[in-house]
């Protein structure tokens, strides 16, 4: 048992420093390369019909989170969880009335995991590490629902629209509407990023593509850019 210690110990001292790895964290800030598009929703008819026409997100989808990671010789695991939010307007019809440019925003929160390699270690000037690498990962997400006449129903309790009403009226019931309507998907991820180190300082920009349906309505997938800014040891 004790040649055995004194092997392992002189092993682990002759190993290159490399393997020991680096563990890390940071802030993650990211933009999407979707957005929602212009929408219509109509139910009923005659009397009954009642119509919500949403209009394309005013900006792209923004947001920050977190991550940590894990570097070993090379390969690294990283979890992440990010946050991103936009807003755009609908506007709401019925027989006796109608609302127009009502605001509204859509969010989505996510999560992933993501193992990457390094594949090409250069330098820049001022800057004591850089690296160019490739990732895969598995992602989950949760957004919220678009605006809709049958969110409408379930705000007011009723199928009878042809009253008036409020839309500020609404407001006391949105949030618990949105958590029990969100909707979920998961996928697998590619990226192509950058490293760049400076003694603790780490940072990473990352190009990423989504392949997860109907995060944003109607697409098979979506793409996605981080800043990413933490220490690793």
């Amino acid at each position: 048992m004790k040649n055995m210690k004194i092997l392992l110990l002189a092993s682990l001292i002759a190993l290159p420093k490399t393997v020991f790895g680096i563990v890390g964290f940071g802030l993650n800030v990211i933009q999407d390369g979707s957005k929602l598009g212009g929408s219509s929703y109509t139910e009923g008819s005659g009397l009954t019909l009642a119509t919500i026409e949403s209009f394309e997100m005013d900006a792209l989808p923004a947001g920050m989170g977190g991550y940590i990671f894990i570097d070993l010789a090379g390969w690294a695991i990283e979890l992440e969880g990010n946050a991103a939010y936009s807003e755009y307007s609908f506007t709401f019809s019925n027989a006796v009335t109608e609302m127009e440019d009502i605001p509204f925003g859509w969010a989505r929160v996510s999560s992933g995991i993501t193992v990457k390699k390094n594949i090409a270690d250069f330098s820049i000037p001022l800057l004591a590490k850089t690296a160019l690498s490739v990732g895969v990962g598995v992602n989950s997400h949760s957004s919220t629902p678009r605006a809709s006449v049958s969110m409408v129903k379930e705000l007011l309790s009723t199928d009878d629209l042809t009253a008036e009403f409020d839309a500020s009226s609404l407001e006391d019931k949105l949030i618990d509407y949105l958590k029990d309507n969100k909707i979920d998907n998961s996928g697998v991820h590619l990226q192509l990023g950058l490293r760049f180190k400076i003694l603790v300082v780490d940072s990473h920009l990352n190009f990423r593509y989504n392949m997860t349906k109907d995060v944003y309505e109607g697409e098979n997938g979506f793409t996605e850019i981080q800043f990413k800014l933490g220490m690793g040891f």
